[in-house]
């Protein structure tokens, strides 16, 4: 009886998952991609004061500019999406790949324009991104859809961080190849599978 009623939770979420469209997990996966490529402020503003581009105060100056890039961003996202549809986060691989790229120079114009870009990352995805899916899943699911979704990004912004962790202390390029590798994939999904949105 205990097996049975600890099993029924996870048949119901299967059956939940199960029931959400082809192309919001498509929709998923490209944008774990690109969530899992965006490398967090922490290790960015670690490499700031690690290479000594800028002191430590500057840090968290340069992680305000990021955010005003991003609402900057969100907003002109979302006027476009309104217009253009799902192909308007085509460009988050690009603007994920380019931060990683500039973000880890040892020069500071380079990496000011890719924490700016990092911030202009950031607002997309909090704005487009959210659109797509109440785009992709009927009314009735979307409830279940953005629970999924959440829990999708989360676990790819975990393994996103500690595979950047892990990376940064090996090799730079490692790293950078390593995103652009990634948003390469998540900019294909979105390509082909999200074709006509």
């Amino acid at each position: 009886m205990a097996d049975a009623a600890a099993a029924a939770p996870r048949e119901s979420m299967a059956a939940m998952a199960a029931a959400l469209p082809r192309r919001f997990w498509w929709f998923a996966t490209a944008t774990a991609l690109c969530t899992a490529g965006l490398v967090t402020y922490g290790l960015i503003g670690f490499h700031l004061v690690e290479a000594q581009i800028v002191a430590a105060p500057l840090v968290p100056v340069l992680y305000a500019a990021a955010m005003g890039a991003g609402a900057l961003a969100a907003l002109a996202t979302g006027l476009i999406y309104d217009r253009a549809g799902g192909r308007t986060l085509t460009i988050l691989p690009f603007l994920v790949a380019t931060a990683a790229a500039l973000s880890f120079r040892t020069g500071l114009l380079p990496v000011v324009a890719g924490i700016l870009l990092w911030g202009a990352a950031v607002g997309v995805q909090d704005s487009a991104v959210k659109a797509v899916v109440a785009d992709l899943v009927p009314r009735e699911r979307r409830a279940t859809a953005y629970g999924m979704f959440a829990a999708v990004q989360g676990a790819a912004a975990l393994a996103g961080g500690a595979a950047a962790g892990l990376l940064y202390q090996q090799s730079l390029t490692g790293l950078v190849i390593a995103v652009a590798a990634s948003q390469a994939a998540a900019l294909l999904i979105l390509t082909i599978r999200l074709r006509g949105r």
